[in-house]
């Protein structure tokens, strides 16, 4: 059997956040355990990232990496809306609408930029990998979404050569929670509900990062029976082994990651405010890193002894994680959908670092969570419940009270076993 595959993804080094590290460890890990990843991305100049992180390239070294290049309407977009200022960049997970330009933005994209604004990069896309795969006889192939449009250069690839093809789901397609925000005709929900049907259907397997009920939800859109894999994206033993946790004399309750109006962040802010109100001589620092709009900022501003450390590289990000008291989650309101597991919630739980998540306490993410037993998932609207988590953590730390780190729970989801479980499917395709 080749060792070679073909991984082809949008996001990639020097892009930053939770969407490139995925399969950028499956990358190294691969590499590592004898195979031979291949790489498809976007070339940068062409690309439309909403974070950069120049560190994550030595963990790309010496994988074979292949660019292709697009019109990039999103950049197209930002130009019209924020002028040539390079810091300025479209919101990550959110379609927020301020003006007349968002208005009509919205509609062209819920539209005509079918399944998302990302799709000019397909077709240069399929042209390439049908050459890389010729040259290197590959007949192992992995697209990864979103942008979903990735999945289409797979659908085309399967009907055109004899190639076996893993779709990787990281997020919902048709159901995605912001779909919402665009003012989508009727044509446009068929067209795009077709598209994923089609790419469900026709892939060789299914993988995603969650459970059996996404997996249900997913078999729902098709006829055909699919086979489909789960597994968490997990996180680096190998980073966390040399970061090092220091001794503090503040108490640190840290957020790193995605911030946006469809996380239920209000509730901390009422949360800090009460707490202080109650507890004035409470001496905590609330430090957020990530990516977090400036409205947000100024609601979150608004807590006692707040800091914002803006968008950190991965290795610094996690060495924030290891330094925090408690660590703080959020995940999407998505009206009963099922959750995304993030790698930031693997990454959290292997800190061993008390966490607090703000959501659905019959999530999945709630369940993994709860495998550790100093962690809490708390309804938005629970304010008192936490409260009391923030007093009676603090209070363990003032009198020198510490719990022991329940690492058990997260080792299975190290990135290299989950590679393991990844050479599995492969190899039983």
């Amino acid at each position: 059997m080749s060792k070679k595959i073909l991984i082809i993804t949008y996001y990639w080094p020097p892009s930053g956040g939770s969407g490139v590290q995925r399969w950028l460890y499956f990358s190294k890990y691969l590499k590592k355990l004898g195979y031979s990843p291949i790489i498809l991305t976007i070339k940068f100049e062409s690309s439309s990232y909403p974070s950069l992180d120049q560190s994550l390239k030595a963990e790309a070294v010496g994988i074979p990496i292949y660019h292709v290049k697009a019109f990039n309407w999103i950049r197209l977009y930002s130009w019209f809306k924020y002028g040539f200022n390079g810091s300025k960049k479209v919101p990550q997970g959110e379609f927020s609408k301020h003006g007349i330009l968002d208005h009509v933005a919205s509609f062209l994209r819920g539209n005509f930029f079918i399944p998302d604004a990302r799709i000019s990069w397909v077709k240069p896309a399929i042209k390439k990998c049908i050459e890389i795969i010729n040259e290197n006889n590959i007949n192992k192939v992995i697209t990864t979404g979103p942008p979903h449009s990735t999945h289409l250069i797979g659908l085309k690839l399967k009907s055109s050569l004899n190639i076996n093809w893993i779709a990787d789901f990281r997020d919902p397609w048709s159901d995605l929670f912001y779909l919402k925000s665009f003012y989508r005709l009727p044509f446009a929900k068929k067209k795009d509900k077709k598209l994923e049907t089609d790419v469900l259907s026709n892939a060789d397997c299914i993988l995603t990062t969650t459970s059996k009920n996404f997996h249900k939800e997913l078999q729902s859109k098709i006829t055909r029976k699919q086979q489909f894999y789960q597994i968490y994206n997990g996180f680096d033993f190998e980073l966390f082994n040399k970061t090092k946790k220091n001794k503090s004399k503040e108490f640190k309750i840290v957020f790193t990651g995605l911030l946006t109006e469809n996380h239920s962040y209000e509730s901390i802010i009422k949360s800090f405010l009460k707490l202080k109100n109650l507890y004035p001589k409470m001496n905590f620092k609330v430090v957020f890193a990530g990516i977090i709009s400036d409205s947000i900022l100024e609601n979150l501003k608004t807590i006692p002894n707040f800091s914002y450390s803006g968008y950190l590289e991965h290795s610094k990000a996690v060495n924030l994680m290891c330094q925090a008291n408690i660590l703080i989650n959020f995940l999407f309101i998505q009206n009963k959908k099922p959750s995304m597991i993030s790698g930031k919630l693997i990454e959290y739980m292997a800190t061993g670092n008390p966490i607090l998540m703000i959501g659905d306490t019959a999530s999945e993410a709630s369940n993994l969570l709860s495998k550790q037993s100093y962690n809490l998932t708390v309804n938005p609207f629970d304010i008192d419940l936490i409260i009391s988590f923030f007093k009676t953590n603090y209070d363990n730390w003032i009198n020198g009270i510490k719990h022991e780190p329940e690492y058990n729970a997260v080792l299975p989801y190290t990135r290299e076993k989950n590679t393991k479980s990844l050479i599995k499917i492969i190899e039983g395709l």
